[in-house]
């Protein structure tokens, strides 16, 4: 595949901000609060510097060949059959991420939205037009979120001012200390590999314009999204409490009730479900994307279009079977994603600790 190099800072950073928030504020600041409680926000701000900080610190190996993608060039650093496998296995990780984030999209969509309606139908929809964007090009999906994130950024920001009058209570206090250390390192840990998917950028590095800051870049994106992250978590804390907060299946939208922009506008959940569609969307489309892309090149594929429908119907089949239902689901995630999906994560420093052995041992020769 030849370079383009046409994904801008403006793009890479945009794309970043909505992929840290967008499914994080619906799926996990529930859960979070019924194990950390007060302690919660301090996790997800020490997990947005560990993660961005995995996820950066790969794409500084990665930009040192700024024309060529990792999954190619990869098994020339180590032994070529290791690396068919790293990419096999980071492209079942990501489609497996789509097909997590497309069944949580079904679960939640369906019955408060389109009750009766088959969920194969809602799955197989939603994939035909992530497939058709991720046949468009890697590059296709940040443009696309270059023009959404405006809107979602600033909706989300200016949010917090409508609650300000409320959240002038004596709980500030519960957020300044730490209430139980072992509940802040397994949370801390839980959530890390949410932004060690960030590393993803790291096998696209040919796409991204290298004449830019790009780890700064990510670096602006990752905490501006932490930043919504947090206010959302402080607005449930203070309005709903931790055991109501993580009785609610979906407190962010439960917090809607209490916003009303002027007269005209006194039901505001149209519109945030709307805004998080669209930043849910920009997601999945780039984790399927990537997913895609690893996998031709595991195959070594010259172009991934041709399998681009195929594995999106594997992805919908996956999503469907994963579990019986959201609480199953649920269950699974908490108990053994975080130490998968930061073991595949990890896969990608074989590549520089394998490249700095052998730059040692050629200066010792």
């Amino acid at each position: 595949m030849k370079q383009h190099g046409t994904v801008t800072g403006l793009q890479l950073g945009a794309l970043t901000f909505v992929f840290v928030f967008s499914t994080t504020i619906a799926f996990l600041i529930s859960p979070l609060a019924g194990a950390a409680s007060f302690d919660g926000g301090l996790c997800i701000l020490l997990a947005s510097i560990c993660g961005t900080g995995i996820a950066t610190l790969s794409l500084r190996f990665a930009l040192r060949q700024p024309s060529n993608y990792l999954g190619e060039y990869g098994g020339t650093l180590i032994n070529k059959y290791l690396h068919k496998g790293i990419l096999f296995l980071m492209s079942f990780f990501f489609l497996h991420l789509a097909s997590y984030i497309l069944r949580e999209f079904t679960d939640f969509f369906i019955p408060t939205y389109l009750r009766e309606t088959p969920p194969v139908a809602v799955a197989v929809l939603v994939m035909v037009a992530v497939a058709s964007l991720t046949q468009s090009g890697v590059s296709t999906v940040f443009r696309f979120a270059q023009g959404c994130f405006l809107f979602i950024g600033v909706l989300f920001v200016l949010k917090p001012l409508f609650f300000l009058t409320a959240m002038d209570t004596p709980m500030w206090y519960e957020f300044t200390r730490i209430h139980d250390w072992k509940a802040l390192w397994a949370q801390t840990y839980a959530i890390i590999p949410w932004y060690g998917e960030l590393i993803m950028f790291s096998y696209i590095v040919p796409e991204l314009n290298t004449k830019q800051k790009n780890r700064k870049i990510i670096w602006i994106g990752s905490l501006a999204g932490t930043y919504i992250l947090l206010v959302e978590f402080l607005l449930m804390m203070f309005f709903f409490g931790p055991k109501l907060g993580a009785t609610l299946m979906y407190p962010a939208l439960e917090l809607t009730g209490f916003l009303h922009l002027g007269d005209f506008l006194r039901n505001t959940d149209a519109l945030i479900v709307s805004i998080w569609f669209t930043g849910y969307f920009i997601k999945l489309s780039i984790i399927f994307t990537i997913g895609t892309l690893l996998f031709s090149q595991a195959l070594s594929l010259s172009n991934y279009k041709p399998i681009t429908f195929s594995l999106a119907a594997i992805v919908v089949s996956l999503s469907l079977i994963l579990a019986k239902n959201p609480v199953e689901l649920a269950e699974y995630f908490n108990s053994s994603w975080a130490t998968f999906a930061l073991f595949v994560e990890s896969l990608f420093f074989i590549y520089p600790i394998v490249s700095w052995v052998k730059n040692r041992r050629t200066r010792s020769n």
